[in-house]
């Protein structure tokens, strides 16, 4: 992990995040969203900023072993959604997750890997 004052609250944020997305995955959906493929933009949106907030704790040569566990944890969310009676598992779920990861890559690749440091040095914290 990157040398980061916060750096053990970011990383615990976005496991939280994780824990959180797999929990909305599996419960039953109360409301549809009321746009078309809803659920596949929110599948996209979610993996690009998982992608984004990993990359951004990590050195980048980390960022291919970060991209294979986000695909890895989408195959999964599919699969566990696959055992229950109010979710389907979805190939096109994952096409949007990992079309998620790959922009989510991108952006990283183009500085935004650098959030967490712009925020700590945007609040006065110095490294340790």
């Amino acid at each position: 992990m990157l040398s980061l004052r916060y750096g053990s609250w970011w990383l615990g944020f976005g496991l939280s995040a994780l824990v959180m997305i797999l929990a909305v995955a599996l419960l039953p959906v109360a409301t549809p969203i009321p746009v078309r493929a809803g659920d596949k933009v929110l599948h996209f949106l979610a993996f690009a900023f998982l992608t984004v907030w990993f990359l951004g704790l990590f050195e980048w040569r980390m960022g291919w072993r970060i991209a294979a566990l986000l695909v890895a944890y989408g195959v999964l969310i599919e699969v566990l959604q696959s055992f229950t009676a109010m979710r389907l598992a979805d190939s096109y779920d994952l096409i949007a997750d990992v079309s998620g990861i790959a922009t989510g890559w991108l952006l990283a690749r183009a500085g935004l890997r650098h959030w967490c440091q712009w925020v700590e040095g945007a609040l006065g914290v110095t490294p340790p």
